[in-house]
């Protein structure tokens, strides 16, 4: 056999190894592994578990999010432009700007600096109820599931009856009793009563691992149960536990602003510390700034949900790195998806003659005959011409084929679109009906007869409780006045050419220290003497509960203000509300108010000065019956008389009359009220409060009498509930005449916060009030009057303006709710008459879109009404 050519021969074999032998001698012994090696890089459960959570982009994506979350709320007092209670008079309810980019509340605080300082109050509730609900979840759990016996029993029906306890009502009980008002001590309170559900998960998955043969595997090595559970028991149940824990701490993010929205949680009138606002706290502020105010709501919301969202995400991850079967890493990588060929391909691969025709079987058809095999073909002279006519026939089967899947396609396509647009369709028609319903512009159906219709403030801040006069021997004076939220005093307008023209200035001076509290009432005596009596605090302190009343006067317009205070307090605690001013044709000035006599005893009383208001007499109570009186309002007649109206917990409306400058009254219930609220509105465990005039509003009498008539009107209802202005006529024996509704009105609509007044010259009663009459929403008020000879038949209403005021605003920013509040400011309108002209004052909020009230004005001539 012949040797192969390609062996080497001996002297090679030996020359090639001894130069084999000399390298391998010269190199060291390390360089054969580095050079043939392979380098392996070791590994913990740890780094795998961390590569796969940076794989799951979602979870990674959430953890970042989750950082610049924490990170900006924990660095608030560096990161916020403003203080948490830091005011900005220029931009009071502001929506989003440069400048604030979360819009601005009713007093100009900046809700992006408040959103920031509450985010910091949920970073810490977030790291703390998760790290102390996880150590006491995982603490039990691993012990009652692992040991089992009676730990396992005492320790599970433990758990059970804690589950049982809601833990809103477990939170309360335990914060009011454990004084707990900071965060750790919340904190701990919300660890110790939401640790039960990963408990029980912990406990179910320490059962099923305690049987793991590694486990057994650690026990009969000796090791201990400490080492067994950290080693073992643990590491393997923590994808379980960080599911359960993340779920837990969105939970307490959420069940922590829910209890400040309600009132429960961190505030700021139960700390200074800012580390305790929280986002709930801002939001139920927010909710009572109105409907319009959306930045209120909205951005604290989204805040939430950047904290909550990424927390069941990051959860997920976690489960997911530490689980290796996880399908997200176990599938394998699906291989390029091969695009099938195209037509004109397929067309040509047909037109190649097949390897036999279609339907022709040669070893079918020698079966048939018999015969092994055919070696005569018939149609072979045929095939050229055949397998051509078979390929096209083949060629359009498939092509019709294909078509009626096309069409099939097509099908489904025009049946997803029909869907689509239908779906469209119906959500443009829901849109529409919310649209046409509750945003859609709407029109008064009273015509806007008002002339010289003006922004009589002009101020910066909210103007409300007004109160306007005209002179009685010059009806082109008129004099006004009303409270204003950024002055130390109150605010005065005045005209001199019935009402064309105002002038805007401060009121009278209270000195360093005091500061008004509002509620102001004007009058104008026979000889032109103005007056205006208000509420004072003795201190510029928010909550002062002992406000006095005093009477400014001065000689006419521009001169210089006498401020008197009536009646010095009979005793420490003693209060003063809601006056009413009065002026008889003799010169004598009255002055009605609540006072409050005893702890419990609160009621209505009346001086009067006959000297200019430099010296007032004894106050007297109008009538020992009445029960918590409130909004008092007062008027003489042309013979003398003094009148006034009230509401009372007892009677509902009442009036009162005096023939002898106050001396005595003849009291009369004027009607029943419906959601009478006397008794409770201002009262706090039996003690009542001086707060009538921003959380008893709503009925407003007014008491307007002439020679022979006494009418009082008020409002019926409550916001919520059906509104309606009405009226009650008495002789001026106080026998009641008739009482009804005021004027023609529209179904479905409120009217509300009347006035009403009597021209001297043509005794003509006017009344006016808002009216939500052309709105179906009851959303767009338009300030309207109406006038009548008898109190029983009324004229069409006319409006003094085109443009609407928001009710929600008005409410909402004139309701008082509870003791601290500083954004109730009470609301109630104003009407003056003199020579067949109307002179309507009210609050409006157009200016700046239903965000700050103004005071409008403007004149209405009794040829108008019909």
């Amino acid at each position: 056999m012949q040797a192969d050519d390609t062996q080497p021969t001996a002297s090679e074999s030996s020359a090639t190894g001894h130069a084999s032998s000399s390298r391998i001698a010269a190199s060291k012994s390390g360089d054969f592994f580095d050079d043939y090696g392979l380098a392996v890089e070791a590994r913990t459960n740890w780094a795998r578990a961390r590569s796969r959570f940076f794989r799951h982009r979602l979870a990674a994506a959430s953890l970042i999010v989750l950082i610049l979350v924490f990170a900006a709320g924990l660095l608030a007092g560096h990161l916020a432009p403003f203080g948490y209670f830091q005011i900005n008079v220029h931009a009071l309810s502001t929506g989003p700007s440069w400048h604030h980019p979360f819009g601005t509340d009713g007093l100009g605080r900046d809700y992006f600096s408040r959103v920031l300082y509450g985010l910091g109050t949920e970073a810490r509730v977030a790291l703390l109820v998760g790290f102390f609900g996880t150590l006491i979840g995982t603490l039990v759990g691993v012990v009652s599931g692992y040991f089992g016996g009676v730990a396992e029993t005492v320790l599970m029906r433990a758990t059970d009856l804690m589950l049982t306890m809601p833990p809103l009502i477990v939170l309360l009980v335990a914060a009011a009793y454990l004084h707990a008002t900071t965060v750790f001590k919340i904190s701990v309170l919300f660890a110790c009563v939401l640790w039960m559900p990963i408990a029980r998960i912990v406990r179910g998955t320490c059962l099923s691992l305690r049987e793991k043969e590694y486990v057994e595997a650690a026990r009969a090595l000796g090791a201990s149960d400490l080492r067994i559970i950290g080693r073992h028991i643990v590491p393997n149940a923590f994808g379980p536990i960080a599911v359960a824990a993340t779920l837990m701490t969105a939970g307490a993010v959420i069940l922590e602003t829910t209890l400040a929205y309600l009132g429960f949680g961190f505030t700021p009138s139960q700390s200074a510390n800012l580390g305790t606002v929280s986002l709930g706290d801002v939001m139920s502020q927010a909710k009572d700034e109105g409907l319009f105010n959306w930045w209120g709501i909205v951005f604290p919301g989204l805040a939430i949900v950047l904290i909550v969202m990424p927390i069941h995400f990051v959860g997920d991850g976690i489960r997911d790195a530490l689980d290796p079967t996880e399908r997200r890493y176990a599938r394998p990588r699906r291989p390029r998806r091969k695009h099938a060929p195209r037509a004109w391909s397929r067309l040509l691969a047909a037109i190649r003659p097949p390897r036999r025709l279609p339907g022709f079987d040669r070893d079918s058809l020698a079966e048939r005959l018999g015969l092994s095999a055919l070696r005569f073909d018939p149609l072979r002279p045929m095939r050229p011409i055949l397998a051509p006519i078979g390929g096209t026939l083949t060629t359009i089967a498939d092509a019709l084929a294909n078509r009626s899947q096309r069409r099939a396609a097509r099908r489904g396509i025009r049946r997803l679109l029909l869907e689509a647009g239908t779906a469209l369709a119906l959500t443009a028609a829901v849109a529409a009906v919310i649209y046409v319903w509750k945003v859609n512009p709407t029109t008064s159906p009273w015509p806007a007869t008002g002339t010289a219709v003006q922004n009589v403030s002009r101020a910066v801040g909210a103007q409300t409780e007004l109160s306007v006069a005209v002179a009685p021997s010059h009806s082109n004076v008129l004099f006004a006045a009303s409270n204003d939220t950024l002055l130390r005093t109150i605010r005065v307008y005045t005209s001199v050419d019935g009402g064309r023209t105002w002038s805007s200035s401060v009121g009278p001076s209270l000195g360093p220290v005091a500061c008004a509290r509002g509620e102001p009432s004007v009058t104008i005596g026979p000889g032109g003497r103005e007056y205006v009596a208000f509420i004072v605090n003795g201190f510029c302190t928010e909550n002062e509960q002992n406000p006095y009343l005093v009477v400014a006067a001065r000689a006419g317009p521009g001169g210089r203000w006498t401020v008197s205070r009536i009646a010095r307090a009979r005793f420490k605690d003693s209060w003063d509300a809601k006056p009413a001013l009065a002026a008889g044709l003799d010169g004598r000035v009255y002055v009605v108010w609540s006072r409050l006599l005893r702890w419990t005893y609160e009621t209505t009383v009346v001086s009067s000065s006959a000297d200019g208001g430099r010296r007032w007499s004894q106050p007297r109570m109008v009538d020992r019956r009445l029960a918590s009186p409130q909004l008092v309002s007062a008027a003489t007649d042309t013979r003398g008389a003094l009148y006034v109206a009230g509401v009372d917990a007892r009677l509902g409306i009442w009036v009162a009359k005096s023939n002898d400058t106050g001396a005595h009254f003849r009291l009369r219930r004027v009607a029943r009220l419906p959601w009478n609220r006397a008794s409770s509105c201002s009262t706090a465990a039996n003690h009542p409060t001086p707060f009538q005039a921003t959380r008893c509003l709503g009925p407003n009498p007014t008491v307007a009498a002439t020679g022979d008539r006494v009418y009082v009107t008020y409002g019926v209802g409550w916001v919520g509930q059906p509104q309606s202005v009405a009226i009650g006529v008495l002789d001026r024996a106080l026998r009641p005449i008739g009482r009804g509704r005021i004027g023609p009105f529209k179904k479905g609509a409120d009217q509300f916060w009347p006035t009403s007044a009597i021209d001297p010259h043509t005794g003509q009663l006017w009344a006016c009030y808002y009216d939500t009459s052309g709105d179906p929403s009851r959303k767009k008020a338009w300030f309207s009057c109406t006038s009548s000879r008898d109190g029983r038949h009324w004229t069409t209403p006319v409006r003094a303006a085109r443009a609407s005021a928001s009710p929600d605003v008005l409410w909402e920013d004139a309701r008082f709710y509870q003791v601290g509040d500083v954004t109730g400011y009470g609301g109630y309108t104003s009407l003056a008459l003199g020579d067949g002209v109307a002179h309507p004052m009210w609050i409006d909020t157009r200016d700046i879109k239903g965000r700050v009230q103004e005071i409008f004005s403007a004149r209405l001539a009794e040829t108008t009404l019909r």
